[in-house]
């Protein structure tokens, strides 16, 4: 019988969308995953391990604590399992109190921590979104101050972790009014896939169009942002390369004008044909 196939970590990352920082956690802190190792001490993992790291994210996903997973694995899946205040809850709450105490070398290792233990979609989705929405939300006279520092904390642990070198390279811009770290989320989207990144920065609609052919790239990622109308993307949208793909909260509204002509998702890991070098 054929021996089992077995996967390095990276290409087990971009299967699961579980980044390989992550990974290595759950083994070494949790305990939750034991890949086999080769003769030079690297991680194979197999089927069966696989479909464990996709047991863990339902888990993560219902709101459990990653130290709770462990003793629920064996356990069958029931929707009256979640608990009634979900780990990213308390996530949240101790991020904004961190912010609004302006404990930002604290805020920063919490960061990090959490980025360890959650997949880069479900840290971003239901905790780092939702925790910036609460604090654009608070009415108190320094929201401005405690806002712009919890932001560039964030921005400072984004680029620190940006350092896939390897594997498919992605280009990411911003067209419209987006907020300042609308890219570097982007991105750190894309290393939460195994996908390197380029960040091109806030773009004029024709410059695009003048950078593809000397952007070696596999695809583009557009985040959309506010103030834009159809006629901006009748004119330009047929200039630009056909491996892009747009996202961002505010593209719904230019989706249901019927305004965009290629893939369209509100986060990069919801994008249907994405990456695109797969078929």
């Amino acid at each position: 019988m054929a021996s089992e196939r077995l996967l390095p970590i990276r290409e087990v990352a971009r299967i699961t969308g579980v980044n390989p920082v992550t990974l290595r956690a759950w083994q070494r802190r949790h305990g939750l995953i034991k890949p086999q190792r080769t003769d030079k001490g690297h991680r194979l993992y197999s089927a069966a391990d696989i479909d464990l790291i996709r047991e863990i994210l339902y888990w993560l996903e219902q709101g459990v604590s990653i130290g709770k997973v462990k003793s629920l694995l064996a356990a069958p899946k029931k929707t009256d399992s979640r608990p009634t205040d979900t780990s990213w809850d308390l996530a949240r709450g101790d991020l904004l109190d961190l912010a609004t105490s302006l404990s930002l070398d604290k805020l920063d290792r919490q960061l990090r921590e959490l980025s360890k233990v959650y997949p880069a979609p479900l840290f971003l989705q239901r905790i780092v979104e939702p925790w910036l929405a609460d604090l654009a939300s608070l009415d108190r006279p320094d929201r401005e101050i405690l806002q712009r520092c919890a932001e560039a904390i964030l921005m400072q642990f984004v680029h620190q972790v940006l350092t896939l070198k390897t594997g498919p390279r992605v280009a990411v811009a911003a067209m419209g009014r987006t907020p300042a770290y609308a890219i570097g989320l982007a991105r750190y989207e894309l290393l939460g896939m195994a996908i390197q990144s380029i960040d091109i920065g806030q773009l004029a609609p024709d410059q695009l169009s003048l950078a593809r052919e000397r952007l070696h790239v596999d695809a583009y990622i557009l985040v959309l942002g506010g103030g834009l109308r159809g006629p901006w993307f009748s004119r330009y949208q047929p200039s630009w390369p056909e491996n892009i793909f747009y996202v961002g909260p505010l593209g719904r509204l230019y989706q249901s004008e019927a305004w965009l002509h290629r893939p369209y998702a509100e986060h990069v890991s919801q994008l249907e044909k994405f990456p695109p070098w797969e078929t």
